[in-house]
């Protein structure tokens, strides 16, 4: 019994890490919230889309990504003033495509519990500065922040980073590749 209980547990061992967990987004766990941000659609021109492959043809105009960064308190809502009023202040926030990185406005502080929608204006300018070419890449959204209490104190909790993915979107300039 034990010579094949040594077979079996380095096989069982080896599945698990094998095992690849693939996932939209990563959250960021700072010391009295969990942050998150997801990408709600990419809109151009009259063309909305909430799910991929989406496209961005810049003769339609720029592209317009809605993204939702939310705060979900570890602690509820009936908290001390201290945790109930701390924030997140965002140190970077980028824009990837294929891990090419574009920054971005950084977004204004974002308080315990609650949610912040913006809109993104990805214009043909930012694309060719980032030298982007036509095609097809992967749209991903990433933030950086810190965690301060009601007095404007650190938590400790400094520069966390927190993604979301999107996937696929199309690229482009001249009216070709999109559908």
């Amino acid at each position: 019994m034990k010579y094949l209980a040594a077979l079996i547990i380095p096989f069982f061992i080896m599945s698990c890490a094998l095992e690849k967990e693939t996932t939209d987004y990563v959250n960021g766990v700072f010391n009295y919230t969990t942050a998150s941000v997801k990408i709600d659609s990419v809109t151009n021109g009259s063309n909305i889309y909430a799910f991929p492959p989406a496209c961005i043809n810049f003769l339609n105009g720029s592209g317009v990504i809605k993204y939702t960064i939310k705060s979900n308190g570890h602690y509820g809502s009936d908290v001390d003033k201290l945790i109930g009023k701390s924030y997140l202040r965002f140190d970077r926030a980028r824009l990837y495509l294929n891990d090419i990185a574009i920054d971005i406005e950084v977004p204004q502080n974002l308080t315990y519990n609650d949610a912040l929608s913006k809109d993104l204006i990805l214009t043909k300018g930012m694309i060719d500065a980032a030298q982007i070419t036509d095609g097809t890449y992967r749209l991903e959204i990433e933030m950086v922040a810190s965690e301060f209490n009601d007095d404007g104190y650190s938590t400790g909790a400094l520069s966390n980073t927190f993604s979301g993915y999107f996937g696929d979107v199309i690229i482009s300039s001249i009216g070709q590749g999109c559908q």
